[in-house]
């Protein structure tokens, strides 16, 4: 609590200490925030700081900002996900998902092994299944899908050969959209490309 009174008051200056005082006295706050963790309260923040306003949030007010990355509600449900990831795995980079987080399952699980139903049809669903809801959870908790260039997911278990992929895509990606890459098709790509190198067809 004293960490986030620092922050507030960096934030909004005597305006926080003129409303709220030098500290969570009354215990209001304390009780306010009960249950959020340290991703919400950066959400929180985050929320406060783009908002414009120049007064400060009440701990109601301030709880819901926490709250709002974790908003789920255009998130698909287990079993539709799962239909569109199949639906993606031919051909998952040109697809267009209801929400990033199935694509990040999709991901996480492998698309060869989604396509192909290889080792087994089963075990690669209950293996979506659980990155899916690893996923959800994290997203309530109020996590971003991606956090500078770290994935959720990209941990141990994709290894630094697969973790260093997985940053080279998201760069790919992120220079791709501020391109404008990503709205042309590749027939669009491929003239463009030839263009460049001077190639008449």
């Amino acid at each position: 609590m004293a960490r986030l009174w620092q922050l507030m008051t960096e934030l909004y200056g005597h305006k926080w200490t003129s409303v709220h005082g030098l500290g969570d006295e009354s215990g209001n706050w304390g009780k306010a925030l009960a249950g959020i963790d340290k991703y919400q309260l950066a959400e929180g923040i985050r929320v406060c700081t783009q908002s414009g306003d120049p007064w400060p949030p009440s701990a109601p007010e301030f709880r819901a900002m926490c709250l709002s990355g974790g908003d789920t509600r255009d998130v698909p449900n287990v079993a539709d996900a799962w239909r569109e990831a199949v639906e993606a795995s031919t051909a998952p980079t040109e697809f267009r998902y209801s929400h990033p987080i199935v694509r990040e399952a999709g991901r996480l699980t492998d698309w060869y092994s989604i396509r192909t139903g290889t080792p087994k049809a089963e075990t690669v669903q209950n293996r979506f299944n659980k990155r899916y809801a690893d996923l959800v959870a994290r997203l309530q908790r109020g996590e971003p899908l991606v956090d500078g260039q770290r994935l959720i997911g990209l941990d141990a278990e994709l290894g630094q050969a697969g973790a260093a992929q997985r940053v080279g895509e998201l760069l790919a990606d992120k220079i791709a959209k501020d391109q404008g890459l990503h709205l042309k098709t590749p027939d669009e790509l491929r003239r463009g490309l030839l263009e460049k190198m001077g190639i008449k067809r």
